[in-house]
């Protein structure tokens, strides 16, 4: 299991590097793909909009045990506010510190909300091209403004912003 580098990602208390201003933009960013696809599916596909929120209110609640209740940023206004939201849902989880594989299962889920409404999505070149802008303005947004930030050494997403953006590799 790998630790954190800079200090232990459960037990010491770890200032935000975040505002809440940048926050808000980071989490409202990240919301848009979510709104699109939801109305690409209720325009294209109703029956499946269901199983979809379900899959985003699974992510934004119970998945956070497995990701936030374990990160550094728990009770922290973190690059999305996911850390406040879910220190308001649930105690922190000690059993075990988060590290790259709990990420990367994140990031698998986050690909799987991205993908789902994709097929309705593509049936409108207008809905087409305000889903794949608003994804990728979510993820730039957050690999720009958020990633250099991080004290998550572990992270995919710090690994490809170093590839990207610095010298470091």
């Amino acid at each position: 299991m790998e630790k954190c580098l800079e200090g232990s990602c459960s037990g010491e208390a770890q200032e935000s590097p975040w505002t809440p201003m940048g926050s808000t933009i980071n989490s409202s960013l990240m919301m848009l793909p979510t709104v699109v696809g939801s109305w690409a599916l209720w325009k294209h596909k109703r029956r499946k909009l269901l199983t979809f929120q379900l899959l985003a209110v699974v992510f934004m609640t119970a998945w956070r045990r497995l990701i936030c209740a374990r990160c550094r940023y728990y009770g922290k206004p973190c690059s999305t506010w996911l850390g406040v939201v879910t220190s308001k849902m649930m105690d922190r989880d000690e059993s075990k510190e988060l590290d790259r594989n709990a990420m990367i299962a994140d990031f698998a889920y986050i690909g799987l909300l991205v993908l789902y409404p994709l097929p309705q999505v593509l049936k409108s070149f207008r809905l087409t091209v305000l889903y794949l802008l608003s994804t990728l303005l979510g993820f730039g947004n957050i690999l720009t403004r958020a990633c250099d930030r991080c004290g998550n050494e572990f992270c995919p997403m710090k690994d490809l912003y170093r590839r990207i953006f610095t010298a470091e590799r």
